[in-house]
């Protein structure tokens, strides 16, 4: 912008512009991105961005006893990426945020074929194990945390881990409540070996997670080789932030489709309603409504997250210590709602 003053009889032009600016970032397609390669890395004072808020908020969270790292992709580009434990290397624990890649998995299988549908039965598959209520208990209600399997985590220690679970007493009827189960999420796991004749883990090597450049991961299995369902993935932080850019990307990479964009649809949306419908769950993945913004995302013990919100083409990956504090959770989620997310304006 240039000024004209009036000094003594001339006039003099005055520049204003503000030259130490940095030029504006060329936009990316943040809707098809080739994920099996590195973010290109963007700028906090980008279109779009408080900067100021932005800073503020993530200075918040390092503050944080439990807080270890996070990484955040705005319109394709990663404009933070943070550590107060650990490094890009690390490989973090990421708990229950491993039942959101089998959910991913089990959409793959069926977009092949290889599971029929979401609707098939238990019993379909190990008829000589259920009763006949349990045997009616489908792949979506497993995904949906309605089967009434009873939570319990200690399955991975047991010899014949599925006959453990299945032995237990459902809490309710299938389809008519809701409760968290990893148990249930492992039952899912049983299915999905059944049905592709491999385990979640080698399934995923070789149609999700060499699509999305991932290869530094582990993931525990149970005495019959079958992938942990409810708990046991290992990943670095901008691995964790791919899959949610890939589900940002409505499952698509560089014009490949990795997931089907009606399964990412089916998975996110809110099929168990929670408080005033504004919380809710899908197929393994947690929804809630804030301030009229729909934000999707896989979480963990003890503050391990990837959320996804697609009105602001933004995603977030967090991992946290182990050491679960209920006030600990409550100080993220305010400082990620009103802080982190409120940096980051809707798109047009």
């Amino acid at each position: 912008m240039k000024r004209f003053v009036f000094l003594f009889g001339l006039f003099w032009i005055i520049s204003c512009e503000d030259n130490s600016r940095q030029p504006d970032e060329p936009v990316l397609d943040w809707t098809n991105l080739d994920l099996s390669q590195p973010f290109e890395t963007g700028r906090t004072d980008s279109e779009g961005i408080d900067e100021d808020k932005l800073t503020d908020g993530i200075a918040a969270a390092m503050q944080l006893a439990n807080f270890y790292s996070i990484a955040i992709i705005y319109k394709g580009r990663l404009v933070t990426e943070d550590y107060k434990f650990g490094n890009s290397n690390t490989k973090y624990q990421i708990w229950s945020v491993t039942k959101s890649f089998l959910s991913a998995l089990t959409g793959i299988a069926i977009d092949k074929g290889v599971l029929t549908d979401d609707y098939q039965t238990l019993a379909s598959f190990y008829p000589n194990m259920v009763d006949s209520v349990k045997g009616q208990i489908t792949v979506s209600q497993l995904l949906s945390m309605s089967s009434g399997i009873a939570d319990n985590t200690s399955y991975m220690s047991e010899e014949n881990p599925l006959q453990f679970i299945l032995n237990k007493d459902l809490l309710y009827s299938p389809g008519t409540w809701w409760n968290y189960t990893s148990a249930g999420t492992h039952v899912l796991s049983y299915i999905f070996s059944a049905s592709t004749n491999e385990s979640a883990k080698s399934f995923g090597e070789k149609y999700l997670f060499s699509k999305l450049g991932i290869i530094d991961y582990t993931w525990s299995q149970d005495t019959y080789g079958v992938s942990n369902g409810g708990f046991g993935l290992y990943l670095q932080l901008k691995d964790m932030a791919k899959f949610g850019q890939l589900f940002l990307q409505e499952g698509v990479s560089a014009g490949e489709e990795i997931i089907s964009s009606g399964w990412v649809k089916k998975s996110t949306e809110m099929i168990v309603q929670f408080n005033q419908k504004t919380n809710g769950y899908g197929y393994l993945w947690w929804i809630r409504m804030n301030q009229g913004v729909k934000i999707y995302f896989a979480a963990g013990y003890g503050g391990q997250y990837i959320m996804v919100v697609p009105s602001k083409a933004l995603v977030v990956a967090i991992t946290s210590s182990s050491l679960y504090s209920g006030e600990y959770g409550e100080n993220l989620n305010r400082i990620f709602y009103e802080e982190i997310v409120g940096s980051f304006a809707l798109i047009n």
